[in-house]
Parts: structure tokens; sequence; C-alpha cells
């Protein structure tokens, strides 16, 4: 029987005070730093932090308007800093690379809003800045605020996924066919930089954009950056089977997950890829400290700084359903939405009433497992439970507090995991796609679209 290959271990960031991802009101906490985050030295001290602690990635996410879904207005989120100020995560990562070594780093782009010309070549300057260790988590975007503020109407989910689709078939040609292979030579004895005959227009003439090209950077290290993908509608998982290597999984149930992951791999079988190399990750919300009176006391002190309001008016934003129109003896509608499906999904199966919804909000754990909650032996345990049952590569953890949540993780959590061979394993040097890939190689496979475009 084969050794399971290593998980890897990122923390999910976002370049703002209040981090939707677990509990967005905990930046009035007094231990947490968020306020400081505008500021360069906190994040050094989270990459360093992360690197030490022996985390693989450093995610980011990233949002392109205001959460105005709740009660028809912005003002919740602003009056809590709903995962604003939205600073553009791209720039942070150059700085993190310079004080790391080791760690990877993920950076979220919408197709929706950017041209691929300009990405590509922020892409490649970002891979050759961090000698590889780079991955571009794709997503259409889905915040009505945000067409707004491009000047456009909201384009309805599916279509978003066809732009996305043509965005990406433009990039795989700047990034695979512009510069072949031996066209940049850096001769001070030739006096040549380049190799002209090796370096191609694209000439890209498609339905959504026209790109003449060439790629204005030499091939970095991977050339394409290694693939994020986290729809998990019909059309997402189409999408992520055709281009993505790593999903980001936003279900939480290990049956289900399993169950769509399949789905995915049979999927990308289907297309001639193989579905062994692509992997998952789910988030993880823990709650861990030596004794449960212990955790439960951490518990009651994240309680007292948590505003419910907050995160309906976080999660309003992502389902597109407004709870204030609802009395909480009323069953919430579902309904087609161009927000995220799975959130709009999740709103009535179960629970099927508003009240519901809210008394789940009522509490700081509302996005934490039961299962991550308690000491790190109990933890440690329901994790490789968890890995068991779901399938999944890897974890990304989301903080309560900041630093102090990564550090419960890494000096409370991250031992035990270690014992039982869940952390530490996953390599520590090379490309972030050769760390994954199980031939490690750094560039992408033959069975891959983008392969597609390479010249021969």
């Amino acid at each position: 029987m084969s050794e399971p290959r290593p998980l890897l271990w990122g923390l999910y960031e976002q370049a703002c005070v209040g981090n939707g991802s677990s509990a967005v009101s905990l930046w009035t906490h007094p231990a947490d730093e968020r306020l400081t985050s505008t500021g360069l030295r906190y994040w050094l001290d989270l990459g360093r932090r992360a690197e030490e602690g022996g985390l693989d990635l450093f995610f980011f996410g990233d949002v392109l308007g205001l959460y105005d879904t709740y009660g028809g207005s912005a003002a919740t989120a602003l009056e809590w800093g709903l995962e604003i100020p939205a600073h553009d995560p791209l720039l942070h990562i150059p700085a993190l690379a310079a004080v790391t070594e080791r760690i990877a780093f993920g950076a979220t782009v919408s197709t929706t809003y950017e041209h691929p010309f300009a990405h590509a070549r922020r892409f490649s300057t970002l891979d050759h800045l961090t000698a590889g260790r780079l991955a571009w988590n794709v997503v259409t975007s889905y915040l009505p605020g945000a067409a707004r503020n491009f000047g456009l109407d909201v384009i309805a989910h599916d279509t978003r996924y066809d732009r996305a689709d043509e965005f990406l078939d433009v990039v795989y040609r700047l990034w695979e066919a512009s510069w072949e292979n031996g066209a940049y030579l850096g001769s001070k004895a030739e006096r040549r930089f380049a190799d002209a005959s090796k370096v191609h227009e694209i000439d890209y003439q498609g339905t959504q954009f026209r790109v003449a090209g060439p790629h204005l950077s030499v091939p970095s290290p991977q050339r394409t950056p290694l693939l994020i993908q986290a729809g998990w509608s019909s059309r997402g998982r189409e999408f992520a089977a055709r281009h993505a290597e790593l999903i980001f999984v936003g279900e939480s149930d290990p049956v289900k997950i399993r169950e769509g992951l399949d789905d995915i791999r049979r999927r990308a079988a289907d297309l001639g890829r193989d579905p062994a190399e692509i992997r998952a990750v789910v988030g993880l919300n823990p709650v861990i400290a030596p004794t449960r009176i212990a955790v439960q006391e951490k518990i009651d002190d994240y309680q007292s700084y948590y505003s419910a309001e907050a995160q309906l008016a976080a999660y309003a934003g992502w389902s597109g359903i407004d709870f204030t129109k609802y009395r909480d003896d009323e069953p919430l509608v579902k309904q087609e939405t161009n927000h995220t499906q799975i959130a709009a999904a999740r709103s009535d199966t179960p629970p099927l009433l508003a009240g519901d919804v809210r008394r789940r909000f009522s509490k700081v754990t509302a996005f934490a497992d039961d299962r991550f909650i308690g000491t790190p032996e109990e933890v440690a345990g329901e994790i490789e439970g968890f890995v068991e049952e779901s399938g999944v590569d890897g974890f990304l953890l989301h903080q309560f507090l900041s630093p102090g949540s990564l550090d419960d993780f890494t000096t409370l959590l991250a031992p035990g995991l270690r014992e039982r061979g869940l952390f530490g394993r996953f390599p520590a040097s090379g490309t972030l796609r050769s760390r994954l890939r199980a031939d490690g190689a750094d560039h992408l496979p033959a069975d891959h679209p983008a392969a597609a475009v390479r010249r021969p």
C-alpha cells in the first residue's frame, strides 16, 4: 500500500481588517492586530510566523466591492469593517517573499474585471520574484457592487465562467506560447538578450478579448502559475475539471466533499486529464486550548467581541439573500442568484427558517466545525478522520484572532499532527507546482489545456 501524499497546510488571509472568513468583528478584540494590517510590519510578521510555524501556503482572498445586500445598503459592512479596506494583495507578495524562503503564495484575481494581458504580466513578474512560489486563485466575482465599480452590469453566473474560459485561453497563449523554450538567451558573450525568431505575437481574436502580444516577460519558473479554483456549482466544477490543479472547497460536510471531488475528477478524466493530479484543500476554523474548560473560556471570550449582525451581512453578501426582509418564522426562499451558488444553496437546506439562520449566526463559532473545537489531541484526531472521509489534500487555516489563532495552531495543534504524519511532510523546496505534482514538474503537463497552445 502506497504512503498517503503529504498534506498541504496554508493560512487564509485577506488584505483587510474585517476578515469575513471566520468572525468578521473580532478585530475589536484587544489581542487582535488587524487594525495594523494597513501597514507592512503586520504582514511581514505574519509571513515570518507562518513560515516558521511550518505552513506551506500563504493564501489571499479578495473582493472588489462592498457587501451591500444586508438591509439594502453597505452601512453594516462599513460600520464593522466587513472585508475592508480591500487592499490589493498582489502588492503584499513581493514583500512577503523577501522575508521568507519556503512558503508559497496564492492570490485571488477576478477574470471578470481584469484584462488578461496585464494580468499575465503581473503574474509572470510575481512568479519570477518568488522563484516559482506562486498560485493564482481564479474567481469570477459575485458582488453587484464590484460590477458597479467597473461601470458594468452584473454578469450572469454561468456567463462569467464563459468569460473566464476565454480569459484563460488568452493567458495560456501568453505564458506558454509567446516565448519558445530557448528564446531567452541573456548572453553577454553573444551580446544577445533573446532570439527574436522564437518570440511570437499571439494575435488572439475572441468574443471577449483581442490581444496581439507578444508577452512582455521572459518565461517564469512555472510559466503558468499554479491554478487554484473555488467554484462548487455545476458550471464551477466544469471549469475546475478543465483548468484547476488545486480546488479550494467551500463545503464542510466530508461526505459531500468527497462526492464533489469525485465529480470534478470524473469530469477531468473525460477531458483527458489525470484526475489524480487535481488536489483539494478545505477551510479550517479551529478553537484549540489545553483543556475543555480552557476551550470554552476561549469561546466565551471571543463571543464577547462578536457581532452577529456583521456576520449576517457577510452571509447576505455571499448568498444574495437579505435576511432583514424575513421574519423569524418565515422560510427562506431558495432562488437562482448571481452570487456564490454554494452559499445560496445552503440557505434553506437546512435550516429552513430565517430565525434558524439568525440563531446559528448568534454564535461566534457559526463557521467553525464542532469537530475542530477541543483539545489538541481531540482536534488532531478529528482532522485525521476528516481527511480519510473527505479525501482532501490539505487545509487553509482561518484565524479568529490574528496572530493568536496562528500561534495556537503552531504551538498547540501542529505537534500532534506531526506525530500522526499529517503535518510537516509537504516538500520544502522547488516551485509550488513541483511540490504538488507526483512527477515534480515545474510546468503544466501535456494533458492540461494550456499545453495545447505550446509550440513544438
